[in-house]
């Protein structure tokens, strides 16, 4: 169970504080005037927290990600193969005009 301290129990404390938290593998809530500000935990833990926050991240991109292709999908059900690679080239080529036109590819 996390641990409370004052602001100034922390300062005053900091060394037994830190260990405390190492030892019992718990986190420290320091408040300032009675309002929780931080949070003070075992470095093993942050790591932990931060890959919990990554792998968070990825998963809403992913969702994100899924939303955009079904929704594309849904908006070109009418779309023949035929013509998804009449647009591939026609985006390809404009792509590459403009590549050319900008100095970042050279033909000879």
């Amino acid at each position: 169970m996390s641990k409370t301290v004052t602001a100034s129990e922390a300062k005053n404390r900091l060394g037994a504080i830190m260990d405390w938290a190492v030892k019992n593998k718990d986190d420290v809530i320091i408040e300032k005037r009675g309002e929780p500000r931080v949070v003070m935990m075992a470095y093993s833990d942050y790591e932990e927290l931060l890959k919990m926050r990554e792998q968070m991240r990825r998963a809403e991109a992913l969702a994100k990600l899924q939303q955009a292709a079904a929704k594309i999908q849904q908006n070109n059900q009418d779309l023949t193969e035929a013509d998804a690679d009449a647009l591939a080239d026609r985006i390809m080529r404009d792509t590459l005009k403009r590549m050319v036109a900008e100095g970042k590819v050279i033909y000879k």
